[in-house]
This record gives C-alpha cells, structure tokens and sequence, in this order.
C-alpha cells in the first residue's frame, strides 16, 4: 500500500474523469493590422510594402543571421496570405510572391501570376 505522504509530494491523485486536455500543437496568431493591410493591397491587384517588416542587412552580424531573419519574416507573410486564401478573402490557389527591396529590406507582397 503506497504512503499518503509519499504521494503527496509529487502532486495528487485525481479521478480519471477529471483529466483535462491541452490542445496539442501550436495555435497560429494573426496581427489584424497585417491581414487588413495585404487584403486592401492585394486585392486591387497591387504590392503591399512591409516596411514594419524590413530586414536590414546592417542589423545582423552574420550572413546566416540575416538569411534566417528574412526567412521568419517571409513565414509569417505567407502564414497571413494563407489565412486570407483559407477565409475566401483571396481566390484559392491564389499563390503569394516575395521580393526584398535591395537597399531597404522591405518585403514586397504580390499576387503570383
């Protein structure tokens, strides 16, 4: 028979039925403001320029660095394009395009044709 204080110590024991769940995996998050700027741009068939997403070459210490910044930078625009097609607010299909202004460091947002 285990002793009670012995238990006690790691925590407590519970009827089965009381067992709660955490959802498993990440939970996306979206900024509105973000999701709001590329619908206005890229549904009149225009560019949304990022600036409050730049990524300046002088701001990382190493190439890698850098590299890895835009990457984060371009998942997370594609993570909202992906949110825009999935709500029916872009066509499906709808394929998204990122080009980097080279003196800025702005991501340049598109419609792919």
């Amino acid at each position: 028979m285990t002793n009670m204080a012995e238990t006690e110590t790691f925590g407590e024991i519970i009827d089965i039925s009381d067992i709660e769940k955490a959802s498993r995996g990440a939970v996306a998050t979206y900024e509105q403001g973000l999701l709001d700027f590329m619908t206005t741009a890229l549904v009149e068939g225009k560019c949304a320029s990022v600036s409050k997403m730049a990524v300046e070459r002088s701001s990382y210490s190493s190439e890698d660095d850098y590299k890895n910044a835009k990457q984060a930078v371009s998942a997370e625009i594609r993570k909202h394009f992906n949110k825009l097609v999935a709500d029916g607010v872009l066509p499906a299909g709808s394929k998204v395009s990122i080009n980097w202004h080279p003196e800025t460091g702005t991501p340049q947002v598109t419609l792919r044709a």
